[in-house]
C-alpha cells in the first residue's frame, strides 16, 4: 500500500515558490536565449547604432527577472495563483516579440509600449494578491514591517514608474507616427533609446537598494518566527 502524501501548509507554500522559481528562469532564460540569436546581426555588423537596443533589451531581463525574484521570496504562497502565471506568460511573449525588433526602432518603441501596457496588467493583479494576503502577515510587529514595505514599493511601482513608462513610450510612438523624421531621421532615435536605457539602469539600481531593504525584514522575519517556534 503506498503511503499517502502529507499535505502541509509549509509544503504548499514551498511548492507554489518552486513553481515560481522555475517559471521565472524557464521565461527569462528563453528571453536572454532569444535576444542572443536576434542580437548577432548587430554584434557581427557594423551598425553601431542599434547596440543601445541589445543594452536595453539585456537591461530589461535584470529588471524582469529581480523583480519576480523580489516577488517571490516576499509574498508568493498558497493558494498559487494561475492568473498571475499566466500574465507571466503573457508579458514574456511581448518581450521576446520585442527582442526580435532590435533592428528595428519604430517596431521596437511600439512592443515596448504593449510590454509596459501589458506589465501594469501584471503590476495591478501582484498589487490584489499583496492586499488579499493582508492577515498573513499581521502576527508580529516584525512581518507587519515586511508588509507595509512590500506594499509601499509595490504602489510607488504602479503609481509613478510603470505609467511613467508607458507615457514615454506612447510620446515615442506618437512622434514616428505623426512626425517620423523627428525620431527615425538622422538616427535620432540612438538619443531616444539612451533614454530608455538609463531609464532602466536607474531602476535596476532601484530595485538592488530595495532588495537590501527587503532581504533585511525578511531575515527579522525568520529570526521572529524562530523565536516564537522555540
Amino acid at each position: 500500500m503506498h503511503k499517502r502524501p502529507v499535505l502541509t501548509r509549509e509544503r504548499l507554500d514551498g511548492t507554489a515558490v518552486d513553481i515560481e522559481f522555475l517559471l521565472i528562469a524557464v521565461i527569462q532564460g528563453f528571453a536572454l536565449a532569444t535576444l542572443a540569436v536576434d542580437s548577432d546581426a548587430v554584434i557581427g555588423g557594423a551598425e553601431w547604432q542599434y547596440w543601445p537596443y541589445v543594452l536595453g533589451a539585456f537591461i530589461l531581463i535584470l529588471n524582469f527577472w529581480s523583480l519576480a525574484i523580489v516577488h517571490s521570496i516576499s509574498f508568493i504562497s498558497w493558494p498559487f495563483d494561475l492568473v498571475h502565471t499566466l500574465l507571466y506568460f503573457l508579458v514574456a511573449f511581448v518581450e521576446v516579440a520585442a527582442f526580435a525588433q532590435v533592428t528595428h526602432p519604430a517596431t521596437w518603441f511600439g512592443m515596448m509600449m504593449v510590454f509596459f501596457l501589458v506589465s501594469a496588467l501584471l503590476y495591478a493583479w501582484d498589487l490584489k494578491m499583496i492586499r488579499e494576503r493582508r492577515a498573513e502577515f499581521d502576527d508580529t510587529p516584525a512581518r507587519r514591517r515586511l508588509y507595509d514595505h512590500i506594499l509601499r514599493w509595490q504602489v510607488l511601482e504602479i503609481r509613478w514608474v510603470v505609467p511613467a513608462a508607458i507615457v514615454f513610450q506612447a510620446a515615442v510612438v506618437a512622434a514616428m507616427l505623426l512626425a517620423p523624421d523627428l525620431v527615425l531621421g538622422g538616427n535620432r532615435h540612438f538619443y531616444v533609446i539612451l533614454a530608455q536605457d538609463l531609464f532602466g539602469l536607474v531602476y535596476l539600481l532601484a530595485i538592488i537598494r530595495t532588495f537590501a531593504a527587503r532581504r533585511s525584514l525578511l531575515t527579522a522575519c525568520a529570526d521572529a518566527d524562530q523565536g516564537i517556534a522555540g
